[in-house]
C-alpha cells in the first residue's frame, strides 16, 4: 500500500510539473525571437562622390551626372559613356540637354560645361571612341540610318503615317543616346551593330549635318540632292529659254 501511494505522489507531481515546462519553453522562444524590427525600404543610391584630391571637372561630374551615368560613365539610369570620345560632342547636350537629361546650361557655367565635357572625353569615354573619325561616320551613317532619317539628317516619311525625325534639331550626343537607349521606333543600335567607335563616328557625322559647311553657292536649306536637283533643272530651263529667245529675236531682226 506504502508503494501504490508512492507511485500515485510521483504521478501527480509530473502532471504538476507539465505547466511550468511549457511556461519555460515560450519564454525561450519569446526571447530567442526579440522583437520585430522592420527592415528599411531601398532607396536610389546618391551620387557618388568625387574622390580626395579630384579635380573641379571631376567634382562637377560627380555632383551632376554619375547619379544617371554611374560614377565611371558606366551608365544606369542614363547611358553608358563609352563613346562620348570628344568634348565637342558631350558639351552641346550637356548644356541643351536631351532626351530625358535635363539642361544644365543654367546651373553651370561655360567653363564648367567645358570641364566636364572634356573629362568625360579623356577619363570616362572607352579610348577605342577617341580614334573615330567623321569620314567614317558618314559612311555608317549612309548605311544604318539615312534610311530614315534621309542623307540631310533632316528626317523622312516612314509607314503608317510615322516621320523620323529631324536630327539637325538636336545636339550631336542626343544620336549617341538614341543608338545606345533606342527610341521610339529606333531600335538600340549600340552593341549590337556598332561599337563605340562607329557610335562616336556617326556622332562625329551628325555634328557636321547640324551645323553642316558650305564650300561656296547656297545651301538651299540643305534639303538634299532632289532640291538641288530641282533647282538646277529650273535654271537650266531658264537659260534655255533664253538662248531660244535671244536666237529667235535675231533670226527675225530686219537687216
Amino acid at each position: 500500500m506504502g508503494r501504490a501511494a508512492v507511485h500515485r505522489s510521483d504521478r501527480g507531481g509530473g502532471w504538476l510539473r507539465l505547466p511550468a515546462l511549457l511556461c519555460v519553453v515560450l519564454v525561450v522562444l519569446f526571447v530567442a525571437a526579440g522583437p520585430a524590427v522592420a527592415s528599411p525600404s531601398p532607396s536610389p543610391s546618391p551620387a557618388a562622390e568625387a574622390s580626395p584630391g579630384a579635380s573641379p571637372a571631376a567634382e562637377v561630374f560627380a555632383e551632376n551626372c554619375s547619379g544617371c551615368h554611374g560614377s565611371r560613365g558606366e551608365g544606369g539610369f542614363g547611358p553608358t559613356l563609352a563613346a562620348a570620345g570628344f568634348a565637342s560632342l558631350v558639351a552641346p547636350m550637356v548644356a541643351e540637354g536631351g532626351i530625358t537629361m535635363p539642361a544644365f546650361g543654367d546651373q553651370l557655367s561655360d567653363a564648367q560645361i567645358q570641364g566636364v565635357a572634356e573629362h568625360v572625353a579623356q577619363n570616362l569615354a572607352d579610348p577605342a571612341a577617341r580614334t573615330a573619325v567623321t569620314a567614317e561616320g558618314g559612311e555608317t551613317y549612309r548605311l544604318y540610318c539615312a534610311g530614315c532619317h534621309s542623307t540631310t539628317g533632316r528626317g523622312g516619311a516612314l509607314t503608317r503615317g510615322r516621320n523620323a525625325p529631324d536630327i539637325s534639331q538636336y545636339p550631336a550626343a542626343e544620336a549617341l543616346a538614341a543608338m545606345i537607349l533606342g527610341r521610339g521606333n529606333m531600335p538600340a543600335f549600340a552593341g549590337n551593330t556598332l561599337d563605340v567607335r562607329q557610335q562616336a563616328a556617326v556622332g562625329l557625322y551628325v555634328g557636321v549635318l547640324v551645323d553642316p559647311p558650305s564650300p561656296g553657292g547656297h545651301g538651299l536649306g540643305y534639303l538634299g540632292p532632289v532640291t538641288e536637283g530641282a533647282v538646277s533643272a529650273i535654271a537650266l530651263l531658264i537659260l534655255i529659254f533664253l538662248a531660244v529667245w535671244l536666237a529667235w529675236k535675231s533670226r527675225t531682226a530686219k537687216p
